[in-house]
């Protein structure tokens, strides 16, 4: 049997190639792209800096990816290494006899290079795989002295960040531990599993009617004075997995929220509306009456309102300002984001680690606190394993607690409502013995990549004092008629995300890249995807979860057409360099003034009919993802083409119903928070009629 435990040893193994990824370097490589005020007296010692082999934060930190991520990822990381460190087995991938541990670091390096470039795509997987470890783990892990040279604030800094705010106090009475084995709720008429986005408009509808919820959330409830994280915590507390979650094929990584509010703790407070194209085919083709009425206009408008959301008061970051100044030179479409901030300035550009202020209207500080004054109940660290259910009808759920490890049983409400989301709501159903073919299946994931701006040493753009997200160009988002393509946002300004995106060519060249943090402008290039996937359990390791899923040549030809347009309003607004997301894309360097470019200058003609002739490969190019819907679809045409009818209710179970953006039929093409919200409340609206009848039976 294969071990899918990595130990010290395969750490050992890997490490070395990570050293070869970066390591220590010179002055004359680094010392042009350093802060001015770099201290002098560190400089030796941050020369020095860099191999992981001599970190012992990277290398725990880099045993605990791997030995969180599913069982067959795992194993996959336990055979290379020790493949990597056998005399026979090594030269299948090194071509030589000589061992990678036997390796100088120039060859170790040329090695990697070797299989970046390789025809076979088994050795560009293999590249990637390295690459995203390694860069992923080397900035999460990264001593103070790093920070200190890209110039980042390695904790939340929001005290400085809202001068003359009132910090919010409010906590969430959180439920003690469950002290018996069957807990038969006597007073609760709905329970709701998750605490996201849908979650949130959930059990604020129900409250407002009179009914009590029970709020189930596996992660923690942080309240917003304890949101002081640095990026290693914050994604370790925050985030599902750690923030590590990749696709089976390593082709893709995957962010999602795991805390108490979910993903509208984490996420970039942008708020768009679903479009007119994406509704007509979830009518046209899903038989969902409501989605092209009045109804659902009037849930989103209500979504809007409730948080204040809001482009009042807007200070664009350098790269938000550039896509609209850009995008007005263009003539490409374009608008300003809404930001669900409560009609409040919100200069903060750290609320991935969730919103200190409290000023970030997400489940935690809008959506809960109405419906706490009014009775809803929560209960946080709890991991609900699957529903309970006889003759078509549910009759509790079953329980972990993750603080005593002890499982037990909830019983006694009237309903169940899924909000896990879409990667951790199928995995319930599935546990619990629901056999649609949809649950788990269709995972949409808004495939992003990047374009990186570098507008010269002399900008400091101090990129955490700004909102994140609020700009987007929508030139290329509908390159087939049917609303899919791509839109150029702004990717989270932070060195470890950032980072994730540099193509890859030397440890001297990522040096380098990773000091222009303060001058960078970075685009994300985000595209509704055609590409679909599944979501399932990891059998042999309860709570991982296993994605399959492959960006399609569709859209990965859509990030690309739309990669030109982000490089078009980085040329105008006077980028000195522009770098793509992958090693064989040329860069583009100009010292060309901003006031005397135009897009039919000769030499960015020449560059991006260059850039565009090279197809974005399928592990060459950097790919991410922050949204996930779909994987639970309401249709209206029955249980052979959704998993839920159009209340939102389990085909198989009456009184199960799912509330959050598992249940969108596609993907929604637009930063799914609002979409998610706006389908829980109408469906919460109806758990609301159902429950009013039934009381007068």
């Amino acid at each position: 049997m294969i071990p899918d435990v990595a130990t010290d040893y395969h750490v050992e193994v890997m490490v070395l190639l990570s050293d070869a990824i970066i390591h220590e370097t010179r002055a004359d490589v680094i010392k042009p792209f350093l802060r001015a005020d770099f201290p002098e007296e560190k400089l030796d010692e941050y020369l020095r800096y860099g191999r992981p082999s001599e970190n012992p934060a990277f290398k725990q930190g880099l045993k605990d990816v791997v030995n969180r991520s599913p069982t067959s990822t795992a194993q996959q990381f336990v055979i290379l290494t020790n493949v990597l460190d056998s005399r026979i087995l090594s030269p299948l991938l090194t071509g030589t006899t000589k061992l990678i541990r036997e390796m100088t670091l120039e060859e170790r390096e040329a090695l990697i290079k070797s299989w970046r470039d390789s025809f076979i795509l088994a050795k560009r997987k293999l590249y990637r795989s390295v690459h995203a470890l390694t860069i992923s783990c080397f900035v999460r892990f990264s001593s103070e002295l790093h920070h200190l040279a890209v110039d980042f604030p390695e904790r939340e800094v929001s005290e400085s960040l809202n001068d003359g705010l009132v910090g919010d106090t409010f906590k969430y009475s959180i439920l003690d531990r469950p002290s018996v084995q069957d807990w038969v709720l006597e007073d609760i008429d709905v329970v709701i599993i998750g605490s996201g986005s849908g979650a949130g408009v959930v059990a604020h509808t129900l409250a407002s009617e009179g009914y009590k919820s029970l709020v189930l959330e596996k992660g923690k409830y942080y309240s917003n004075d304890e949101l002081s994280f640095n990026d290693d915590e914050g994604y370790k507390n925050l985030y599902e997995n750690g923030g590590t979650v990749v696709s089976s094929n390593t082709q893709i990584t995957v962010l999602a929220g795991s805390t108490f509010g979910g993903g509208s703790t984490v996420n970039w407070s942008a708020c768009l509306k679903t479009t007119f194209k994406v509704r007509k085919e979830w009518y046209d083709e899903f038989g969902i009456d409501w989605i092209a009425t009045e109804d659902y206009d009037n849930c989103m408008d209500y979504v809007f309102d409730k948080m204040g959301a809001s482009v009042d008061g807007i200070e664009h970051s350098l790269a938000n300002q550039v896509v609209i100044d850009g995008a007005e030179k263009c003539g490409y479409k374009h608008k300003t984001i809404h930001q669900n901030t409560g009609n409040q300035k919100h200069d903060c550009g750290l609320c991935y680690k969730g919103c200190k202020s409290g000023i970030k209207q997400g489940s935690a500080n809008c959506w809960f606190r109405d419906a706490a004054n009014k009775g809803t109940q929560f209960l946080d660290q709890v991991v609900v394993l699957k529903l309970l259910h006889r003759n078509g009808k549910a009759v509790g759920v079953l329980c972990e607690d993750k603080v005593t490890g002890k499982k037990f049983k909830i019983s006694g409400a009237k309903k169940y409502v899924v909000s896990g989301g879409s990667l951790n709501t199928p995995v319930i159903l599935q546990n619990s013995g629901f056999k649609n073919k949809h649950i788990g299946s269709n995972l949409k994931l808004h495939p992003v990549t990047a374009m990186l701006g570098d507008f010269g040493r002399d900008v400091k753009s101090d990129p955490f004092i700004k909102p994140i997200m609020t700009s987007v160009c929508t030139e290329r988002d509908d390159l087939d008629g049917k609303a899919h393509g791509a839109k150029v946002e702004t990717l989270l300004a932070t060195p470890y995300i950032e980072s994730i995106f540099y193509p890859w060519n030397g440890s001297d060249g990522l040096r380098q890249d990773l000091l222009r943090y303060q001058s960078i402008a970075p685009m994300l290039i985000i595209t509704r995807d055609k590409s679909s996937g599944t979501v399932r359990a990891d059998p042999k390791k309860p709570g991982s979860i296993i994605i399959d899923y492959e960006v399609n040549v569709f859209d990965r030809n859509a990030l690309l057409q739309t990669s030109l347009i982000a490089a078009d309003l980085l040329y105008i607004e006077g980028a000195k360099e522009i770098i793509g997301p992958q090693f064989k894309s040329p860069r583009f360097k100009s010292d060309k003034p901003k006031e005397q470019r135009t897009l039919q200058d000769k030499d960015y003609v020449a560059w991006r009919k260059k850039f565009e002739s090279i197809p974005f490969d399928f592990y060459a190019t950097a790919y991410g993802s922050a949204h996930q819907m779909s994987t639970c679809r309401i249709s209206g045409k029955g249980p052979s083409q959704g998993a839920l009818d159009q209340h939102g209710r389990l085909y198989e179970c009456k009184n199960v119903y799912v509330a959050d953006a598992s249940v969108m039929p596609t993907a929604s093409g637009v930063n799914p928070m609002v979409t998610t919200m706006a389908f829980a409340r109408h469906i919460a609206l109806d758990i609301v009629k159902d429950l009013k009848q039934t009381s007068k039976l």
